[in-house]
């Protein structure tokens, strides 16, 4: 008699895991490239923030209650400059819409100086003394949204001079109508955001957001230690970026500006060195035993 074949469940194979290895890891380093291009933008804003508190030190120092008025005026002068050259624009071209729009600069000159007094005025008192300040700044919120609504109706309705659709005509005039609710509305809501900060305090959760990284780079440094082949890691201790080229000098055992000079030849030369180090800055893990805060 013919034997009956019986169905056997194969376990995953060797390349299933592989696979499942594979996407792990390139899961695992999307999710840190963009972690570490986030932190990037962080340290560079952090860095012209500090330059321009640096500047904003130097001038308030420098000129003390007198430089709000000075900064007003140099930034009516830009504002001048700039109608100037819709001017000069202008004469060949004949736009109507740049006509309007140098217009309506010329005729609100007196009040953007008041509105730079104003603006210049709250960032100097910011500075002076925050904490007096701090009442004030839904004011100042509330104001600077309600001016961008009102620099909106008049963009509308310069454009839609050309348009001419009912449509925007009618939201220009519901806003401009609408200019003081607005800022009534924002004025309410930055209130609101000013109570819950100081209820809740600003450092609410960053400890354990901090707790929770240390653990996840002492569990991936526990996962590797019983492997004896070198890996191959990003650097946390010698990066500009995301610590490629550190990582191959830790690897190769040489000086990190070798393999710096080599990538910009590469990029230089052939063009590729730009998309190779996105790729193994996404492809390449973290070194488990470098501090990446």
């Amino acid at each position: 008699m013919p034997r009956k074949k019986v169905a056997r469940s194969k376990a995953p194979g060797r390349s299933a895991r592989r696979k499942n290895e594979v996407e792990h890891t390139l899961e695992r380093g999307t999710e840190h490239f963009g972690e570490e291009v986030h932190r990037l933008g962080e340290r560079l804003s952090r860095k012209m923030e500090k330059k321009g508190e640096e500047w904003d030190s130097w001038f308030h120092s420098t000129f003390g209650i007198l430089g709000p008025v000075i900064s007003s005026i140099f930034g009516l002068v830009i504002l001048g400059l700039a109608v100037w050259a819709l001017m000069f624009v202008n004469m060949p071209v004949g736009s109507g819409a740049l006509y309007n729009i140098q217009y309506f600069l010329l005729a609100n000159m007196g009040l953007f100086f008041l509105i730079f007094m104003f603006f210049s005025y709250s960032s100097y008192f910011s500075k002076v003394s925050p904490r007096l300040y701090m009442p004030f700044s839904p004011i100042v919120t509330a104001a600077g949204i309600s001016i961008g609504f009102w620099f909106a109706v008049h963009a509308i309705n310069i454009t839609n001079l050309s348009l001419e659709i009912s449509l925007l005509s009618d939201t220009a005039l519901f806003m401009e109508k609408n200019l003081f609710l607005i800022f009534c509305f924002f004025l309410f809501v930055g209130y609101m955001v000013l109570l819950v900060k100081i209820g809740t305090g600003k450092a609410v959760g960053m400890a354990g957001e901090k707790t929770i990284e240390r653990r996840s780079v002492v569990s991936v440094a526990k996962r590797f230690e019983s492997g004896k082949a070198r890996r191959l890691y990003r650097s946390g201790q010698d990066r500009i970026l995301g610590g490629v080229c550190g990582g191959i000098a830790e690897y190769l055992g040489i000086d990190p500006t070798i393999v710096r000079i080599l990538w910009v030849i590469g990029t230089l030369a052939w063009g590729f060195g730009i998309l190779l180090y996105i790729i193994m800055w996404i492809i390449v893990p973290r070194n488990p035993s470098h501090k990446w805060d």
